[in-house]
C-alpha cells in the first residue's frame, strides 16, 4: 500500500486509495499542482512524435485515439455563436492516449535473445502483466517462457482488444480490466482466484522464480503526482519499497520485475553520475540484488551532469571484459558508440587513461563545436577561401574556454593527487600522526580557500573517483554485467524512447524487515535517517547525525568500522572535505549505521525522532526525486 510520508517519515494518508482512478489516470487529467484553468502546454502530444512505423504502430494510429480533441476547450467568453452552432463530432475511442506502447517486433526479439538465458529459470511460471497495451512485448515473453498462467491487467481492454486477442487465445491467459498501478485494484487480483499456484511463504527472503512481473509505466506526456515529476517514478519507488514490507506481489517471495519506463524517468532510479545518486538509488542498493538496464536510448554525451571521461571509458571497458568472459554479445546494430570504442580498445590491448591518474576531461558541447570549426578552417585553407569572421570569433571564444577548463582540470587533479597521498599514508601507517595531521591540515585549508564553484566541482570529482574505486563500484551502473542495447524512438508509439529495467530483489538485512508498530521499527527509523541525511547529501555525516539526535555521532562514529577502512570504501574521518558524506555510503555502511543506532542506549523512540524532525513549516512530502539540477 502506498503511503505518503512527511519529510521525517510520519504517515499522512494514502492518496492512491482516495483519488478517483478514472479521473486521475485519464490521459487528459490536470497535474494535481496545476492551478490554471487552462491546460498546461506539456499535456498536448506533439504531432512529431506520432509517426507510425511498422504494422503495429499503424494499427494503433488507425484507432483514431490521437486524432481526438483535448478536453480543454476555449473559454465560454471567447466562444463565437457560429462555433456553438457546429454539430458535435462523434466521440473518439475511449482510452488513455498518454500511454507509450512497444511496437517493434525486432526489439522484443533482440531483448529475448540478449537476456534470454537469465530468464530460463522462469520457464513455465506465472506472469503478472500490468498495462500490456498492444501486448507485443507480452506476446513475445509468453512465447519464450510458455507460462502456466498469464494475467493481464489492462484498464483500456476495449481499446486494445484487437491487439490482445491473439494472446488471449493462448491457454492460461486471462485479462482483468483493472489498473495495476492503483493498489486497491492490484491487490484485488493478488488472490488464489487469479493466482492459484502462488502461496505466501513463511520466509519472505526466499526467491520466487515461479512468478514474474512485467509492467509498462511509460507515459507521454508525463503524469505528475504531488512532488513526483512523473507517476512512473512514484510506481517504480513503490514497487521497490514493497520488497521491504513484503506487500503487493512481493508477498509471494522475492519476485523479479521487468519494467518499462521513459528514459528520463529512470535517471535517478539507475543513476550514472554521483549527482543523481539520491535516496531512491540508496534504497535500490539496500533492497535489490541488481537493477539492470536491458535497453534504452544511447546516453547523450552532453547531459547536464558529466563526469571524467576516463571513468566512463573504464566503466565500459570493465563491462566489455565481463561480456567477453561470459561470451555475451549485443545484437547487431544495438551497440552504443562508447561501448564499441571500449571493445575495440580491449581487443587491441590499448593503454587507456586510468581515472585519477590523468587530467580529468569533462566532455562539453563546445568541444565538439570547436573541433568542427577547426576542421572547417582546414578545409577552407586548403581550398584557398577566406576565413569567416563569425566563425573565427566563435573559435576564439571556444579556445579561451578550453584553456580555462584545462587549467581547472590541472587544479582538480593536483588536489586529488595530494588526497591520494594522504590516503596511502593512512593505509601504510608509516608516517607519524603529527606529520599526517600537518599534511591533512594543509590540504583541507587549500580546499577551503578555493572559489566556491571550483570547490563544488572538486567535491563532485572526488566523489566520483571514490565511487569508482570501491569493490564493487558504488554506482549500480558501474557494476553492470552487460551493456544496454540501444533503442530508436520509432520502436515505440508515440515515438518516445523507453528503457527496460530488470529488477531482482535480494534477501534483506533482518533490521530492514522491522517495520510497523509491532516491531522495533528499525526499518522505519532508517527511512527517516535516509530522508534527513540525503536532503543535504554532501554535508559531513557527523553534524548530520547530531541533527537527528544530540550525541548520535559521539556514539556511532567511533564504532562505525566500515567507514574507517579506507581500503574498502572508507574515509579519512577527521579531514574536512575528505570525510564521509551520505551519498557516498554503500549498502553495508548504511546497514551498520542502523545496527549501531539500534544498539545505542540513548536512542530516541520512533515517535520522539519524528517529533524532533518536524520542522517549522509543517509536513513536507520528501519521497520524490530531488531537483535534477541540484549537485
Amino acid at each position: 500500500m502506498f503511503t505518503v510520508r512527511s519529510s521525517h517519515g510520519r504517515a499522512l494518508y494514502s492518496p492512491l486509495l482516495l483519488i478517483n482512478p478514472r479521473s486521475f489516470f485519464s490521459s487528459t487529467c490536470r497535474p494535481l499542482a496545476a492551478t490554471s484553468k487552462t491546460a498546461p502546454a506539456s499535456r498536448f502530444v506533439d504531432k512529431s512524435v506520432l509517426q507510425p512505423v511498422g504494422p503495429v504502430a499503424e494499427q494503433l494510429y488507425a484507432t483514431g485515439l490521437w486524432q481526438t480533441h483535448s478536453r480543454y476547450r476555449t473559454p465560454k467568453a471567447t466562444t463565437s455563436a457560429a462555433t456553438k452552432r457546429r454539430p458535435r463530432k462523434a466521440k473518439g475511442p475511449a482510452g488513455d492516449k498518454a500511454r507509450v506502447n512497444i511496437v517493434s517486433e525486432k526489439l522484443c526479439d533482440d531483448i529475448l535473445s540478449y537476456i534470454g538465458p537469465s530468464l530460463e529459470r522462469h520457464r513455465g511460471c506465472d506472469i503478472l502483466d500490468i498495462y500490456p497495451g498492444t501486448s507485443l512485448w507480452s506476446h513475445k515473453l509468453h512465447e519464450f517462457l510458455q507460462p502456466r498462467s498469464h494475467l493481464l491487467l489492462e484498464p483500456d481492454a476495449e481499446l486494445y482488444a484487437p491487439f490482445l486477442q491473439p494472446l488471449l487465445d493462448q491457454p492460461g491467459t486471462r485479462i482483468v480490466p483493472k489498473s495495476g498501478i492503483i493498489w486497491r485494484e492490484l491487490n484485488s487480483v493478488l488472490t488464489p482466484e487469479f493466482l492459484p499456484h502462488q502461496v505466501i511463504p513463511e520466509n519472505p527472503d526466499v526467491p520466487n522464480d515461479t512468478l514474474l512481473v512485467t509492467a509498462n509505466l511509460s507515459f507521454h506526456p508525463k503524469k505528475r503526482f504531488m512532488n513526483f515529476d512523473s507517476i512512473a517514478s512514484l510506481v517504480l519507488h513503490q514497487f521497490v519499497d514493497s520488497i521491504r514490507s513484503s506487500s503487493l506481489f512481493q508477498r509471494y517471495g522475492l519476485v523479479r520485475m521487468l519494467l518499462w519506463a521513459r528514459t528520463d524517468d529512470t535517471l535517478n532510479f539507475l543513476p550514472r553520475t554521483m549527482q543523481r545518486r539520491k535516496k531512491q538509488a540508496l534504497e535500490n542498493d539496500l533492497l535489490c540484488e541488481w537493477v539492470h538496464e536491458v535497453c534504452g536510448a544511447e546516453a547523450d554525451a552532453h547531459n547536464w551532469f558529466v563526469r571524467d571521461d576516463a571513468l566512463n571509458i573504464a566503466s565500459a571497458v570493465s563491462t566489455a571484459k565481463k561480456m567477453r568472459k561470459a561470451k555475451l554479445s549485443l545484437p547487431p546494430g544495438r551497440e552504443p558508440k562508447l561501448f564499441l570504442e571500449a571493445l575495440a580498445a580491449v581487443k587491441a590491448k590499448r593503454k587507456l587513461p586510468v581515472p585519477g591518474k590523468a587530467l580529468p576531461v569533462f566532455k562539453r558541447p563546445y568541444m565538439e563545436a570547436l573541433a568542427n570549426l577547426q576542421v572547417a578552417d582546414a578545409v577552407d585553407a586548403e581550398a584557398g577561401l577566406a576565413e569567416d569572421p563569425d566563425d573565427q570569433k566563435a573559435k576564439k571564444a571556444y579556445q579561451w574556454r578550453a584553456r580555462n577548463e584545462n587549467r581547472k582540470a590541472e587544479r582538480l587533479f593536483s588536489y586529488m593527487s595530494e588526497l591520494d597521498k594522504l590516503i596511502e599514508l593512512d593505509k601504510a601507517k608509516v608516517a607519524t600522526d603529527a606529520s599526517i595531521s600537518e599534511d591533512e591540515l594543509k590540504w583541507q585549508n587549500e580546499i577551503a580557500e578555493m572559489p566556491k564553484t571550483l570547490q563544488d566541482e572538486f567535491i563532485t570529482y572526488k566523489a566520483s573517483l571514490h565511487a569508482h574505486r570501491q569493490t564493487p563500484a558504488l554506482l549500480e551502473w558501474d557494476r553492470r554485467n552487460y551493456e544496454p542495447m540501444t533503442v530508436e524512438p520509432d520502436e515505440f508509439f508515440p515515438n518516445i524512447c523507453c528503457n527496460l529495467l530488470d529488477v531482482q530483489p535480494k534477501a534483506l538485512h533482518p533490521l530492514l524487515r522491522q517495520t510497523g508498530p509491532h516491531s522495533t521499527r528499525a526499518a522505519d527509523v532508517l527511512d527517516v535517517i535516509l530522508g534527513a541525511l540525503m536532503h543535504q547529501s554532501t554535508q559531513p555525516i557527523g553534524p548530520g547525525l547530531d541533527s537527528l539526535w544530540p550525541g548520535a555521532s559521539d556514539y556511532i562514529l567511533p564504532r562505525w568500522t566500515s567507514i574507517q577502512d579506507v581500503s574498502n570504501g572508507g574515509f579519512l574521518p577527521h579531514v574536512a572535505f575528505a570525510g564521509p558524506e551520505p551519498r557516498l555510503l554503500n549498502a553495508r555502511q548504511w546497514e551498520q549505521l542502523i545496527e549501531l543506532w539500534m544498539e545505542w542506549p540513548f536512542r530516541p523512540e520512533f515517535h520522539e525522532l519524528i517529533g524532533r524532525m518536524q520542522d517549522d513549516t509543517g509536513d513536507r512530502i520528501d519521497d520524490g526525486p530531488h531537483n535534477p539540477n541540484e549537485i
